[in-house]
This record gives structure tokens, sequence and C-alpha cells, in this order.
């Protein structure tokens, strides 16, 4: 009685741990539900959103998930930001992958990245820690240190130029260690031939990723772990618009330049994402915290601004809060068969300026004069107002220059709906598709 009574104890708690692991198969495995940033695009760039639909063209501010691939055609660039401040940037004919993007059950994240072809830089932060892998060919690289590198691929083989840390790279049964302002030369037919040699090359792109990265430690120089966890954006947070205090709400963020009238979601687009469904992808070349997380805020009198917050989700859909009665929520388009990307109102998807327009000052009820973002505009060299240090630069080395914005292009993606606000979609039309190069 007792054997029966053991083994119906035994079956009964091994139906329960059946039934729990088919119900949560991935409580005990690592998520794969991270996204990062397209943070940059100029001409020609296509995204493959691992839909089944193929490549399309790139928005920026697009979400990459595990899976996505990009690339660049002839005239194109990109840039991809990860949570950390790590950034990948793609000069014209290149192409990655990114094989692997999920967090570990110890919350660590991992990232493994695929560069196929083309020219790729690298400026990676290792400050949250966890594993970050780049597939070159046959090789593998594990970067687990701050480092800024470049990855170029030709027929047959290609090199790692490091100009800022350092690298170790497997090679000859050996661990080879590439220093900065050195090349390592890859042969993936011979690996015999693998040569480390003194010297970076020049190349035309570096300026570009020079440029970009100036800005990016610029601007991110205020940059506060305990207050925001996920350090991507932040640069076009405080170039773009300024933080202030406003009685009753708090901390809010608001976009130079936009008065009490402006829509957040006037201009934008809906993208599917396999398991996460549509998700909003703003406009604006800093549209991706203040979408991503928190929520916008609707202040009598004065209009939209974004409140930080919410950090332990990512939001697909727009939060808000205390919406005017008249206004209309966004809202996906409905799932069918076919999921393309839909255009809402008559977005720009290129990197702008800074609005210049006269500082003025809105008054709330009760809570007296609040600056607006027009006024506390801060001026080249700050930060939120704040006076930041300027990237150290060096004439000995080409691949140092002063923070400044890239040249503006010409819009890669065009609206084919008419009509402002913030309504629904009007239709379902695809995204145009070009050719690829």
């Amino acid at each position: 009685m007792a054997t029966r009574r053991l083994l119906h104890v035994v079956t009964v708690a091994g139906i329960a741990v059946c039934l729990l692991l088919a119900v949560t198969p991935n409580l005990f495995a690592d998520s794969h539900a991270r996204i990062v940033r397209l943070s940059d695009i100029e001409g020609t760039v296509q995204i493959d959103r691992n839909t089944g639909q193929g490549f399309e063209r790139a928005i920026m501010n697009m979400p990459i998930t595990e899976g996505a691939k990009l690339e660049t055609g002839s005239t194109g660039r990109a840039e991809v930001e990860f949570e950390n401040g790590t950034v990948l940037r793609l000069a014209d004919h290149s192409s990655i992958e990114f094989a692997g993007l999920s967090l570990h059950d110890d919350g660590q994240r991992a990232s493994e990245v695929r560069i196929n072809d083309g020219v790729v830089y690298v400026n990676f932060k290792h400050k949250d820690g966890g594993d970050f892998r780049l597939d070159v060919g046959k090789q593998t690289i594990n970067v687990d240190r701050d480092a800024h590198f470049r990855v170029r691929l030709v027929d047959g083989g290609g090199d790692i130029a490091v100009f800022k840390g350092e690298l170790d790279l497997p090679a000859n049964g050996e661990n080879a260690k590439i220093k900065k302002d050195q090349t390592f030369n890859l042969n993936f037919a011979d690996s015999s031939q693998d040569l480390l040699a003194k010297g970076v090359s020049s190349f035309g792109s570096d300026q570009w990723d020079s440029e970009r990265d100036a800005y990016d430690t610029q601007y991110a120089a205020s940059y506060n772990k305990n207050q925001y966890p996920y350090q991507y954006g932040y640069s076009d947070l405080n170039y773009y618009g300024s933080f202030f205090n406003a009685g009753g709400y708090g901390t809010l963020w608001r976009p130079f330049g936009v008065n009490a009238l402006w829509d957040p979601f006037g201009d934008g687009a809906w993208a599917f994402y396999p398991g996460f469904g549509y998700t909003w992808v703003s406009g604006y070349p800093w549209g991706w915290t203040p979408y991503r997380y928190g929520s916008w805020v609707y202040v009598p009198a004065y209009g939209w601004a974004w409140q930080p917050g919410g950090w332990n989700s990512w939001n697909a859909y727009p939060v808000v809060v205390n919406a005017p009665t008249t206004w209309r929520r966004p809202m996906p388009p409905p799932r069918g068969g076919v999921t393309p990307t839909v255009i809402v109102g008559h977005p720009v998807f290129i990197r702008q300026p800074r609005p210049t327009v006269p500082g003025s000052v809105a008054v709330m009820p009760g809570r007296g004069p609040i600056p607006t973002t027009a006024a506390t505009r801060p001026t080249r060299g700050q930060v939120g107002g704040t006076p930041a240090p300027a990237p150290k630069s060096s004439a000995s080395t080409p691949h140092a220059a002063q923070p400044s914005r890239p040249p503006m292009q010409r819009s890669t993606f065009s609206s084919p709906h008419s009509g402002g606000g913030s309504s629904a979609p009007r239709a379902s039309a695809p995204a145009p598709r070009p050719s690829r190069n």
C-alpha cells in the first residue's frame, strides 16, 4: 500500500512538472524578447524583420529583434544602438545579421552579430557586462572590454583595425591580441597566413563613424544609469529637446520647437514583429526612448510631454496619460495573413537638425511659468543646459573628429497616405520595396 501511494505521488509530481514545462517552455531558458534600435540611416538601407516577407526599406527607430538582417546599398549607411550604448555602424555595401539577442537567467544580455559583407564599425561598451560576440567569416570575436574597431570583409578574407582598446582573437591555435593602431589581416582559405601589422589604413567612411561617435559621446555626457537604465536614445534626447520640472507632474521631457497643438503620434508607422505584433515606430530622429518606455502626458495649456519611467518593459503601443477628450488614440492596424508596414500621417524618416525658434514662456494655471523647450535649448557644447566637455581629438589620428551632425539626406521612405493628427491608419498599404543593391 505504501509503495502504491509513493508511486502515485511520484506520478502526480511528474505530470505536474511536465505540465509546468509545457505551459512555460522558457521558464528555465534564456529569453529572446530583446530589442535594439536602428538609430540612424542614410541613403539606401534595407531590413529583413524575420517576418518571411524578405527585405524592405528600413525606417529609422525601427526595433531590431533576433533573426533580423540589415544591409546598405551603394549610398547607404546605418547605425544600430544597443541598450548600454554600444553601437554598430554599417558603411555602404555592407550586411549583418542579428543571430542572437537574448537575456540570460541572471539578467545578463547576450548578443551575437554575424558580419556578412562590407565595412562595419563597432564601438563596444562593457559597462553592463554580458556576452557580445561577432562572427567574422570563420572567426568568432568575443568582445569583453571597451573597444572601438573596424571590420572589413573582402573576397576570401578581411581585416580588423583597432582604433581604441584591444581585442583578443583566436589565431593558429593561439590567442592573438590586437592593440590600438594595429590591424589583423585575415585569410579565410589559409589561417596560417593571418598577419598582425602595425598601423591602421584610412577609409572614406572613417570620418562619418568618428563624427557619430563624437556626437554620442558629447550628448550622453550627463547620462546617469541610476535614473535611466538604458542608454540607447539618450544622446538624441539631449540634442533634440530638454528635461524640465512641472509642478504636479514631476520631471518631463519635450522636443524643441513644438507648441501646444503638437501631436507626438501624428506621424510615424506601424511595423509588425513576430512574437510582438504591430509596434509603433516614430518618425522623429529622437523617437526611440519616449515611445518605448514611460508615458506621454498631456499638460493643460502646455501640450504633450514625455514622462520617464516604466523601465521594466518596453512599450509596443503608445502609453498616454490625461489625453484631451477630442484626441484620438493611435491604434495598430488589424492583423491578417499579410502584415505590411503601415504609414501614418506624413513622417520624414531621416535625421533632422534641431529647431532654432525663439524661446518663449508658457504659463500653466496655478503652477507658474514653465520655460518652453525652445527657451531652454542648449547651445553646442552643452547637454541639457549643462556644459559638457568636448570629445578629445588627436591631430595624428585620422579617425578623430569634432562632434557634428551628419549631412542631411533625402528621405528614403515616402508616405502613401495623407492627413494629419493621430488617427488610425486609413489603409493597410505595404511599404515600398525597392530592389536589393
